[in-house]
């Protein structure tokens, strides 16, 4: 007798079948149906497992975040590391995330217009990544190396504008950018502008210490 299916192995497969869909279509609009057939499983087992296409997409965003070695980088960075020594490896984090991430995210910020489902699996992400960069700018400002021009809350809108796949798409895809130079200007410009001048701060486990200078204008020329 085959040995019986496990309901998480179920799940995972739909999960998996959703995100490898939308992403081969670069379309959010998907079926239950499609999905189900492409894992394996009945419609039902779809609806046991997450109730509604809105709770489905939700949880393959949450599935793809959780088992991303990209984004547990970036958490060990604001986790382990002072603010301002966290600023720059979470930015490159986020960055080398993108690409992996950039078809399902465009399918579903597309499709967020008018699909419920989508907008709310969306937000949810976006959500998360602009947490994220509030938690790291408060640190900065306790840490004393937020630079005055800015509050937390405005440092992390301006941050959160410069890494929006959006930017990306724009420079790597429409402009033929390489990414690593999107990542390495980001970089530049957000140290620059965001860190208070004159400070310095010794790398976890090193002796190296480094001073943050203020922009002189505007972003970064190409």
């Amino acid at each position: 007798m085959a040995e019986q299916e496990q309901p998480q192995d179920a799940r995972t497969r739909v999960l998996e079948a959703a995100w490898r869909l939308i992403g081969e279509r670069e379309d959010a609009g998907v079926s239950l149906l499609e999905i189900a057939e492409a894992a394996g499983v009945s419609r039902q087992t779809v609806y046991v497992n997450f109730g509604s296409r809105a709770g489905l997409l939700l949880a393959m965003v949450d599935h793809r975040d959780a088992t991303a070695p990209e984004l547990a980088r970036l958490k060990r960075t604001r986790e382990e590391l002072p603010p301002d020594e966290a600023l720059e490896p979470f930015i490159r984090a986020w960055f080398k995330y993108v690409p992996v991430v950039f078809k399902v995210a465009r399918a579903l910020s597309c499709a967020a217009v008018t699909d419920e489902a989508a907008h709310a699996a969306w937000q949810s992400r976006m959500a998360l990544v602009q947490g994220g960069l509030l938690a790291l700018m408060r640190g900065l400002k306790a840490q004393g190396r937020l630079s005055a021009d800015w509050t937390p809350e405005s440092a992390a809108d301006w941050s959160y504008h410069q890494m929006h796949i959006d930017t990306w798409q724009h420079l790597v895809i429409e402009r033929q950018w390489k990414p690593a130079e999107v990542a390495q200007r980001t970089v530049a410009y957000l140290t620059q502008a965001l860190l208070a001048p004159g400070g310095e701060s010794l790398r976890a486990g090193g002796r190296t210490r480094r001073k943050a200078a203020r922009p002189t204008g505007g972003s970064l020329p190409r």
